[in-house]
């Protein structure tokens, strides 16, 4: 429950699970704050082979930071490869910050590819999630990218520790 003049953050997760193409989703968030209700609209275009993105290519398209053993993985490096004959500056649209940080490169050249870095903070390190993060690139179309990252932990003699992981994540 919410004071009145209170905020909050809502966390609304969109599972792509076997949709292809263009997909539009509606949610709608019921409020005692009075008519009318609030709606929200999603729309993906789901591409089904991530190496034929335009402008760029991620790889790879789908982050995991999953840890087995005692050695901590606390970062991960992807590559953004800019497949249009422009230069390319990408920028953070949305993360979930208190979990980690992104190093992005401040360009990519036109047919060039740049490095990125995703890193734990250090609150994260024993928690399992599934979350995301959305970079936009400043070509004609502002295209976006949500690139999911994945951590299981599961590391012999620690108890697991769950935090927007399957059980956590609310409604689609």
């Amino acid at each position: 429950m919410l004071a009145v003049g209170d905020s909050t953050t809502l966390e609304i997760i969109f599972s792509t699970k076997t949709y292809r193409n263009r997909v539009t989703k509606r949610p709608k968030i019921v409020t005692n704050e009075g008519p009318p209700d609030k709606n929200v609209q999603i729309i993906a275009h789901i591409v089904q082979r991530p190496d034929s993105t335009y402008p760029v290519v991620i790889s790879p398209y789908k982050l995991d930071l999953s840890q087995f053993t005692t050695k901590v993985r606390d970062k991960i490096t992807f590559k953004i490869s800019n497949v249009s004959d422009i230069e390319l500056h990408p920028t953070l649209v949305c993360m979930t910050k208190d979990l980690f940080e992104l190093e992005l490169p401040d360009k990519i050249a036109a047919g060039g590819e740049a490095e990125a870095v995703l890193k734990l903070k250090h609150e994260a390190l024993e928690l399992s999630f599934e979350k995301s993060f959305t970079i936009q690139l400043d070509d004609e179309k502002s295209s976006r990218f949500t690139i999911p990252v994945k951590r299981t932990v599961r590391v012999a003699g620690k108890s697991p520790n769950a935090a927007g992981g399957k059980g956590a994540k609310g409604g689609k």
